[in-house]
């Protein structure tokens, strides 16, 4: 009897379409559903049940198989984007209810995630030794409670000074709350305490991280045990791991809310690093142009860099996430005329309506609209040809808003459209590298539109290379599968250069107690775990950027070591400090990994001899060049072979996407099946290929 191989699955949900990767043995899946804004679950569910399609299973027959579901969501990014968490009420040290710890006056939080009069104070703090400073009234605490709960509250967060290095007083808090509303009533009140959640000594940056967390916690907790319900009926009977921005999973009860955010993105980067390896490409641009934005980022050495806070909707959080920025140009993103000019996104016309092509009723123009005008996509193969596109329906759509406006032909006006959001992503490549200071040598394109942009966005930059990939469509599922299942837990400590020798086994054994039953509730034997030990070190006078250094978990460590490789991080971003008494060793932070079950794929760097005369296509599309119409070259990719040489401009039609090959650039499928694009020369061949 032939032995049964595991089923590895991994589902990403984005603004437009919900993507699956798996993988049986060495065969491997990539899906596309559309995503249901309505209820993402059904996404979820749809998505599985287009893998188990792919397998010739059934659902549960799938299921039983499956050694390990990770999934990424964007319920969080909604719930921040369309305003659609609780109210919520928080209690602070009394003195700071309008500039929660701030330097403002009025905190900036107040202006769309918490309302007045649903923030109170109360007569206790922490100092700066960890000592309590006033104490908690149970008879104040529960009046603030009731007053908070009558203006509307339904969650609570306490955020107290100082609670970083002593969370007595908020623990306190809660458990009054916990113990005059209990769970089982209908008016009990969800409370998060701002130490749970961030270990910042910076007070404004946790309490604003924890106010993110409570916004999005209970809209997401349901949404996840929903999806985890809906697979454990029909015979899943693992834990479903939750895909976190800094490139790891654990199971819902484990996850913290507000890490989820930008979760899919920092897959892709994941998939992206670990290609880029196997590849022997040490600096590298990502480029994942979705439905609803694009993603940016690299592989590079940029993750030791100083961090600093990150910023969600004008709020500076402490959430440990991968070096990914957004911008506001994806397939969907909407077209419109601003002073004569064409402007593209950040407006989306998302999974519903979608574009005008799809014919489900909307009526402004998008990316993916401009592109079906122009020829880079084909009208019957979109989706796999699931989804057939309007050509006409696009065309009267940009001709109404965009070209009449203009008083320029609709393709012309389709063609400013592409080129604007082309402009997009290469500004903000650009920027992107000159932050980091970065060289790269390539461009990775993923996400439904990245292969259909990236010869353009790459002859932008100069870039000499760009690559696309069999899952390229579906990457950040891709990129999720490539994770392990990952706890941090993080100390409040406050040393000095000057400090005596530190015993980190103090600081440790309680958190790798912690760890070891997390992990042993993931179903992992602790003695598989592995740890790393990082010694959390920031500017005295800047609470605002800092440093993670590892450091041997061996015992006794003199501060001034870890303090100085610190500093020498600091100095190569610029950052000189007054000397060694200029930094504090402020947290120690020990990172807990148990491997998941790992795809067997193969991959690397595979020399690949490219024919030496180009292969010629009988299948023609017109597409235009930015003058007209040309009749343009089309293969097909599942029957290229590696090697093939294929001369731009040319287009490879993909099950889900279409790479668009620039004439400046030609083109081939390497023994792994990854397209690799290489630049020729900055003019247009005069080789009667064109």
């Amino acid at each position: 009897m032939e032995e049964q191989v595991d089923i590895t699955v991994d589902v990403d949900t984005g603004g437009t379409f919900t993507d699956g990767f798996a993988t049986r043995g060495e065969e491997m899946a990539t899906v596309k559903v559309d995503t249901t804004p309505h209820d993402l679950t059904e996404g979820f569910v749809a998505c599985l049940e287009e893998i188990a399609d792919h397998f010739d299973l059934s659902l549960g027959e799938m299921l039983e198989q499956t050694s390990v579901i990770r999934y990424s969501t964007t319920f969080g990014t909604n719930s921040i984007i369309q305003r659609s968490g609780p109210r919520l009420g928080l209690i602070v040290s009394s003195g700071f209810e309008r500039t929660l710890y701030g330097s403002e006056e009025r905190s900036t939080a107040y202006d769309w995630l918490l309302e007045e009069g649903l923030v109170s104070g109360i007569a206790a703090e922490v100092d700066t030794k960890g000592q309590v400073q006033g104490s908690v009234d149970e008879d104040e605490v529960r009046k603030a409670v009731i007053e908070l709960l009558e203006n509307g509250a339904r969650g609570l967060v306490v955020a107290i000074k100082g609670s970083h290095q002593n969370p007595t007083v908020e623990d306190s808090v809660r458990d009054v709350v916990r113990r005059d509303f209990p769970r089982h009533f209908l008016g009990a009140l969800p409370t998060l305490v701002s130490a749970g959640i961030s270990k910042s000594r910076d007070d404004q940056l946790r309490l604003q991280t924890a106010l993110l967390s409570a916004y999005i916690h209970l809209g997401l907790a349901r949404h996840l045990y929903k999806a985890e319900e809906e697979i454990r009926r029909r015979g899943y009977t693992k834990p479903l791991l939750i895909v976190h921005a800094n490139g790891a999973v654990a199971r819902v009860a484990k996850s913290i809310a507000v890490h989820t955010y930008s979760s899919g993105p920092a897959a892709g980067l994941v998939g992206s690093r670990e290609l880029g390896r196997a590849l022997d490409v040490e600096s590298c641009l990502t480029l994942d142009i979705g439905g609803t934005s694009t993603d940016i980022g690299a592989i590079d050495d940029i993750m030791s860099e100083v961090g600093e806070p990150v910023s969600i909707e004008g709020l500076t959080v402490d959430v440990p996430l991968m070096m990914t920025e957004s911008l506001g140009g994806g397939g969907g993103s909407i077209a419109r005329v601003e002073n004569g000019v064409i402007k593209v996104g950040p407006q989306s016309a998302g999974a519903s309506p979608g574009p005008i092509c799809y014919g489900l009723g909307a009526e402004l123009p998008t990316v993916t609209d401009a592109n079906l005008l122009l020829g880079f996509l084909n009208p019957e193969t979109f989706l796999g040809g699931r989804r057939k596109l309007d050509v006409e329906k696009a065309r009267k759509g940009i001709k109404e808003y965009i070209s009449d406006p203009l008083g320029i032909s609709e393709d012309e006006a389709a063609w400013q459209i592409r080129k604007a959001v082309d402009q997009i992503i290469a500004d903000g490549l650009t920027e992107y590298s000159r932050t980091h200071d970065l060289r790269p040598t390539a461009l990775f394109a993923y996400g439904g539109g990245g292969p259909n942009h990236v010869s353009s966005v790459a002859d932008l930059l100069g870039i000499q290379d760009a690559y696309c990939f069999p899952m390229s469509p579906v990457f950040s599922a891709y990129g999720s599968s490539r994770m392990d299942v990952c706890h941090l837990y993080e100390t409040a400590v406050s040393i000095g250069s000057d400090d005596p020798a530190v015993n980190l086994e103090d600081i440790t054994n309680s958190m790798r107690e912690e760890a070891g039953r997390d992990m042993l509730g993931e179903g992992f034997d602790p003695a598989g775990v592995s740890y790393k030990i990082e010694a959390g070190i920031g500017l005295r006078d800047d609470l605002t950027k800092n440093v993670f250094i590892e450091i041997d978990d061996g015992g006794m460590i003199t501060p001034s070591s870890a303090i100085e490789a610190a500093q020498r991080v600091f100095n190569s971003a610029g950052i000189a400090g007054d000397g060694l008494g200029s930094f504090v060793w402020e947290s120690v932070r020990l990172t807990a990994v148990a491997a998941t079950p790992h795809a067997p794929l193969s991959g690397g760097r595979v020399e690949t001899e490219v024919d030496a005369l180009p292969k010629d296509s009988s299948t023609m599309r017109k597409v235009w060049n930015g003058t007209g119409f040309t009749d343009t070259r089309v293969f097909e990719f599942s029957t290229l072979e590696p090697g093939e040489l294929i001369i731009g401009p040319a287009m490879i039609d993909c099950e889900f996407t279409t790479i668009f090959v620039s004439d400046v650039r030609e083109a081939w499928v390497d023994s792994t099946r990854n397209v690799v694009m290489k630049r020729t020369s900055a003019t247009k061949r005069e080789d009667g290929n064109d």
